[in-house]
Parts: C-alpha cells; sequence; structure tokens
C-alpha cells in the first residue's frame, strides 16, 4: 500500500471572507474631480448616495443593481462606501468602493460586478473632464 501525504490539501486556504471586499484604484485628476465624478457615476449605474462628506472623503448609498443569475438577469439590493483621498499632487486621488450584498442574488460575484463596473464608468467619467 502506498501512502502520499499531501500537505497541500491540509494546508487552510483563504475563504471568501478572509478576502478583503473592496477594490481601489489611483486616478489621474484631482481630488475635487474624482469626488463629483463618484457622485455622477453613482447616479449613472442607478444607485442612490445616502451620505456623502467631502472633507472626510467618504461617499455611501445603496440601491438595486443588475446582475445575471442562473436563468437571466435579477436584481442585487446593495449598500456601498467609497473612500477618496489625495495620494500627491501630481494630481493622484486614490478610490476605494466596498460594496455588500443585502439580499441574496443567485450570482456570488455580484458584489465584484458592481465595484468593477463603478471603477470603470468612474473612469469614463473622468475622461469627459479634460
Amino acid at each position: 500500500m502506498l501512502v502520499v501525504f499531501a500537505p497541500a490539501l491540509f494546508a487552510p486556504t483563504a475563504s471568501a471572507k478572509d478576502k478583503p471586499e473592496n477594490s481601489t484604484r489611483i486616478y489621474t485628476h484631482t481630488y475635487d474631480e474624482v469626488f463629483q465624478a463618484s457622485q455622477e457615476t453613482i447616479e449613472r449605474m442607478g444607485l442612490f448616495i445616502t451620505d456623502k462628506d467631502k472633507d472626510k472623503g467618504t461617499i455611501s448609498g445603496n440601491g438595486k443593481y443588475r446582475v445575471l443569475c442562473g436563468y437571466g438577469p435579477c436584481f442585487m439590493t446593495l449598500t456601498f462606501d467609497i473612500r477618496l483621498e489625495t495620494v500627491s499632487t501630481k494630481p493622484e486621488t486614490r478610490v476605494t468602493i466596498d460594496v455588500k450584498r443585502q439580499a441574496s442574488a443567485f450570482n456570488p460575484r455580484g458584489q465584484s460586478e458592481v465595484k468593477n463596473e463603478f471603477l470603470s464608468q468612474l473612469q469614463k467619467t473622468l475622461a469627459t473632464y479634460h
């Protein structure tokens, strides 16, 4: 009888809970431009701003976002928090978005889709500023 010990099978792995639920990008625009563009992007995505503080660099909100489920489109109810901060005077502004699902949807990647869509649409909005 041959016994093979595979340590990798017993090593702990990162679960979905261990992974950070946010995405960050740095944009080469001023803080003011990115703050304004973030608000515009949220509205274009059909989401709602419930709180914002330009001095603290925070925007929060909620809404329903369309995602693909196993049988077709469905809506994911979510909340989001966006943090903005000046990185340098080049100009560079860091944007971090955190999305939390409020109601279940069949697509487990829904939160990532919202984050990626926001960051992509934010870049498109900023492109109209120059």
